[in-house]
């Protein structure tokens, strides 16, 4: 349609005058919180608490899928917490912890075992068992048997009382630079934490190296987020006694040749279709962590099926009252009701922390606060006993290699699998 020129004038000054109008109401909506802006609504989102994914130096190329470690599933696909139904309390404090950390994390229902059909368990089952471990096994191969429907290429897995550092992103930060020089991995990539493994566990409760092989490692020294030696309780310890792989506060990124524990791991597609190929159609069947660490022993898959973190880096927590409400692989839990009262009068009168150093769900109410500084869990042998999130940084590892005649120990272990598995930076904290 043609307009005149003046009614042309006209209607470019309305429009004109119209869209500085949004564009001023669009930056008062925004500029109070330092957040993107956002018209749907007429306001900005709610600013969230304190950043708890800094606080590490990321200095790779910008194409490089490293930086989505920063993102809200820690650079995996999916990020799962197997939790029973009726554990509505312990989905609440996930809930809250996921929130305060920023991640996405999707409830997946626990297994009654007693409610699965006889002719579904394996008549080979190995070891313990009962319903229980029966429950256990199930929920978490139902995860592999979902990644498989939906192709879903990795997701870490939680169960419902794990617990996590504040610094979780930038601890995963330095385990994906880790596990990429273990498994030789070189741009392009697709995942964060290259795309040649099978089961990252960094929530075990201990796990195992292999002293018997020429093996390269992945170092980090003074790193404030590892509990010291006298906190480590657990009985299966990797052997680092090679002098480059010392240190009361060293983690290290290895091949892990047993495991004990699954509060959490990360699975790769490739790694579920495995899992679920050794429990479901071989004569393996058996409780999960056993059934993991029975694969990781064995090196059927090569040396990169199994890579761990040590000391772990997720933890568990423990919440403030009767002691039996902690587990719930005990019998009466399974039963056909699928709950009982506990039955138990031990009592723990503060909520605790396992295994980590600064906790989110220690420190919930500290972050809501946008506090900077965090307490240690255990000032008295933590190696800080306080950061400042305003300008902590997590120290750089760096690759390490150890020959077998490098480590102190005697007796050596029989290699899993032929081949090779191939600074002081300490961030400080304000008073």
């Amino acid at each position: 349609m043609f307009l005149p020129r003046s009614t042309f004038q006209l209607t470019f000054v309305c429009l004109t005058l119209f869209s500085s109008l949004l564009w001023i109401s669009s930056y008062h909506v925004g500029s109070g919180s330092n957040s993107p802006t956002f018209l749907s609504g007429h306001r900005a989102p709610t600013p969230p608490p304190c950043s708890v994914h800094a606080n590490v130096v990321v200095d790779e190329p910008a194409h490089d899928p490293i930086w989505d470690v920063q993102n809200r599933t820690l650079g995996f696909q999916k990020i799962f917490a197997i939790s029973m139904p009726h554990r509505t309390d312990k989905r609440d404090y996930l809930a809250l912890m996921g929130h305060i950390s920023e991640l996405d994390i999707e409830f997946i229902d626990g297994v009654n075992g007693s409610l699965i059909h006889p002719h579904a368990i394996p008549s080979n089952w190995y070891g313990d068992n009962g319903p229980g471990t029966y429950g256990c096994w199930r929920a978490h191969l139902d995860i592999y048997q979902r990644m498989l429907q939906e192709g879903i290429q990795s997701a870490l897995v939680l169960e419902d009382d794990a617990d996590w550092d504040i610094l979780f992103k930038a601890q995963m930060t330095e385990f994906a630079r880790g596990t990429r020089h273990i498994t030789n991995a070189t741009l392009p990539m697709h995942s964060p934490y290259g795309d040649d493994w099978d089961l990252l566990t960094i929530g075990h409760t201990g796990v195992d190296n292999n002293p018997g092989l020429d093996q390269t490692y992945w170092v980090t020294k003074n790193d404030p987020t590892v509990i010291a030696e006298k906190r480590r309780t657990w009985g299966r310890k990797p052997d680092l006694s090679a002098p480059t792989l010392g240190g009361d506060h060293t983690r290290v990124v290895h091949g892990a040749r047993k495991l004990t524990g699954t509060a959490s791991y990360a699975i790769s597609l490739r790694g579920a279709s495995r899992v679920l190929y050794d429990q479901a159609m071989l004569m393996n069947a058996q409780a999960i962590d056993t059934a993991l660490s029975n694969m990781c022993r064995l090196g059927k898959w090569g040396p990169n099926f199994c890579i761990g973190a040590y000391p772990m880096i997720v933890g568990r927590y423990r919440a403030a009252g009767p002691r039996d409400k902690d587990s719930d692989r005990r019998a009466e839990t399974n039963t056909e009701q699928g709950h009982s009262l506990p039955q138990s009068k031990a009592e723990r009168f503060e909520p605790e922390s396992e295994f980590t150093v600064f906790p989110v769900s220690l420190n919930i109410e500290r972050l809501m606060r946008n506090e900077l500084i965090i307490p240690a869990n255990a000032p008295e042998s933590d190696l800080v006993d306080k950061i400042n999130l305003h300008d902590f940084v997590l120290p750089r590892g760096g690759p390490v290699f150890v020959r077998q005649n490098e480590y102190a120990s005697k007796e050596k272990s029989p290699p899993a699998t032929p081949g090779k598995r191939v600074g002081r930076s300490l961030g400080h904290s304000n008073s």
